[in-house]
């Protein structure tokens, strides 16, 4: 046997390292130098090169068990080669799937391709983050699919460890036949109900074959192949197989031959929509004409496209979590994105015209009357004449024929309205409309010169999922009052971040849902608003958010508090700074920041592209 130290320096592994780079070098060369060094009668080199030749390519998935069958390779070598493995696999995979986005089938199927060419049945699990981006591709079992060989912990338990929030499986049919069989049917029933009672849905379940796939996501909403790739989330909705075949009814009738039945997609379809409470009139979610989500407006630091941040640092820090508190609300959309089952949400705004809306889509769990009737009927009332509405806001902030428009179906909602509901619901559905018609920038603290960018004004069915809202919490209140009465696990606080009031941006709209036709004045035409100022927009913001975080009864606090940079105008700038916020959560608890570059909703020109959102996340002792 020739020693290492006696071959010539150019034929050492480490020194052909050091002189050429790794590239130089043998995958023997490479496991000799993880090795360190050989045994008695082999050098290292040997050593490495007999473990090469008898794992070949399988030595990425070799075990600390396997390596110690080779003499010479006790358990400390082999946990050195095991661990050096296991090191770059997680590298790998995290540099390269940290961006990968699944948005559809045809995402899933680039990632599982090589499944075709199986010779036996493999599952296979992709385990997605809130914002739709792969986490982990793993395989759970190799072999004949069964529902008794399948446990949920195999395919959930990575899930949980992941903190994933929703999964895919994929499983291939090595005869080339994609269509399910009956074992898939239950071993993907099995897995619906399990992960809805882990809080972990599954989006699809996907069976390739050689030349083609079936996705029983796309045949229960009756996605055709010839159409554009049906989304698993669209337009803030997301719909998964729990969801479909919530009915247990349709449930256990669906199979294959009613699957493939065009007739029977639109039968179970429907009926499906209709126990899980969606707006009454039903329509394909992918098809959105005629209705509106309620994150379709415009709105002032607007939250939408921050959702997944948000969701992934819950996820992250906060774990299970049975409520959660959107305290400032806005729109909404923050707690309509936790919004499910399982969590409760206590949505709260001081507007009026918030209010009613998030009454609307996260107050209620039923509706007694079809409101698409009577929004048609709302859609067609004549408006000749002049009102409140026309001559206040009249050829400024809308058309004259919108404005007439605006007002008579105002007056008629008051009229028409079977309850407090459904009043909330109409109202809402004018409210987002006028929003559409406006001739502004998307707020009311000034209108458009020209009207040259102005619709038609037409009210749309809010598209609602009745079916979460059954423990939610709808208020109108200041925040530091609530604070003292509500408890939850999770509180959001997203404050305003400077003096500008949403009470002075959003008058009008406040003025249209409370419909008190007060005297308005000055030529922005604002109504008297002292009622509804917020204290977060005043000098002594620092002191409301003291008091606010002192009162809260919770076990997380995050707080949206974006990098407001210093302004020529005054009234731009943050009224709390860094060092404040931080010193009231560490009064609470443990303290960390979160950053995120985004482009925030302006409502006129703007030339900062560097605007970062910061979420301050609080682990309250």
């Amino acid at each position: 046997m020739t020693k290492i130290k006696d071959k010539p320096k150019s034929d050492r592994p480490r020194e052909k390292f050091i002189k050429n780079g790794p590239e130089s070098l043998s995958k023997s060369d490479l496991l000799a130098i993880i090795l360190g060094n050989g045994i008695k009668g082999k050098n290292v080199q040997e050593l490495a090169s007999n473990i090469i030749k008898k794992y070949g390519g399988k030595l990425l998935d070799v075990t600390v068990e396997e390596l110690t069958t080779i003499n010479g390779i006790g358990t400390a070598k082999a946990l050195q080669i095991v661990s050096a493995i296991s090191l770059f696999k997680r590298l790998y995979d995290e540099v390269n799937q940290k961006d990968i986005v699944i948005k559809n089938h045809k995402d899933v199927l680039s990632l599982t391709y090589d499944l075709r060419d199986k010779k036996k049945e493999y599952l296979v699990c992709l385990y997605i983050n809130a914002r739709h981006t792969l986490i982990k591709k793993e395989i759970i079992s190799i072999g004949t699919l069964n529902k008794s060989l399948i446990h949920p912990r195999e395919v959930f338990n990575p899930g949980i460890n992941l903190n994933a929030s929703s999964i895919i499986v994929v499983h291939n049919h090595p005869s080339g036949n994609p269509e399910p069989s009956p074992e898939d049917e239950n071993v993907m029933k099995r897995l619906i109900k399990a992960g809805e009672l882990i809080g972990i849905p599954m989006l699809d379940f996907i069976i390739v074959g050689d030349k083609d796939y079936y996705s029983f996501y796309e045949k229960i909403m009756n996605i055709e192949k010839t159409e554009a790739y049906g989304d698993y989330a669209s337009d803030g909705i997301q719909l998964n197989l729990f969801d479909l075949f919530e009915n247990k009814k349709i449930y256990s009738s669906i199979n294959t031959d009613n699957i493939n039945n065009n007739k029977d997609y639109n039968k179970i379809y429907n009926n499906i929509h209709a126990e899980i409470g969606f707006a009454n009139i039903l329509i394909k979610p992918n098809n959105s004409s005629g209705y509106f989500r309620l994150h379709n407006r415009r709105y002032l630091g607007n939250k939408y496209k921050l959702l997944g941040f948000i969701e992934d640092i819950v996820s992250e820090k906060c774990g299970t979590i049975e409520s959660f508190c959107d305290i400032f609300a806005g729109t909404g959309v923050v707690g309509e994105r936790f919004n499910r089952h399982e969590i409760k949400i206590i949505s709260n705004d001081i507007l009026f015209s918030n209010y009613i809306c998030l009454k609307a889509f996260l107050g209620m769990n039923t509706i007694k009357t079809d409101i698409s009737e009577k929004i048609d009927y709302l859609n067609n009332l004549n408006a000749e004449e002049d009102n409140y509405f026309s001559l206040n806001f009249g050829n400024t902030y809308f058309s004259s024929a919108n404005a007439r428009k605006i007002g008579v179906i105002r007056e008629e909602i008051d009229k028409i309205a079977f309850n407090e509901d459904e009043k909330n619901i109409l109202l809402c559905s004018l409210i987002y409309a006028a929003d559409k018609a406006a001739n502004t920038v998307g707020h009311y603290d000034a209108f458009r010169k020209k009207m040259d960018m102005l619709q038609h004004l037409k009210l749309l069915t809010p598209y609602i999922n009745f079916s979460h809202n059954d423990n939610n919490e709808i208020y109108k209140s200041d925040a530091n009052i609530l604070i003292r009465n509500i408890s939850c696990d999770v509180l959001y606080i997203d404050p305003p971040y400077n003096s500008r009031q949403y009470s002075d941006a959003y008058h009008l709209l406040e003025n249209l849902a409370e419909w008190k036709k007060p005297k308005v004045e000055g030529i922005a035409k604002k109504m008297d608003r002292s009622h509804i100022k917020s204290l977060y927009c005043l000098k002594n913001a620092g002191l409301a958010f003291e008091d606010l975080i002192f009162n809260a009864d919770c076990k997380h606090i995050l707080v949206s508090y974006n990098n407001t940079k210093e302004s020529k105008d005054g009234r731009s700038n943050a009224r709390i700074n860094d060092d404040k916020i931080i010193q009231t959560l560490e009064n609470k608890g443990s303290v960390e920041i979160f950053e995120r570059k985004f482009k925030a909703f302006s409502t006129g020109k703007s030339f900062d592209t560097g605007n970062i959102e910061r979420i301050f996340y609080c682990k309250v002792k």
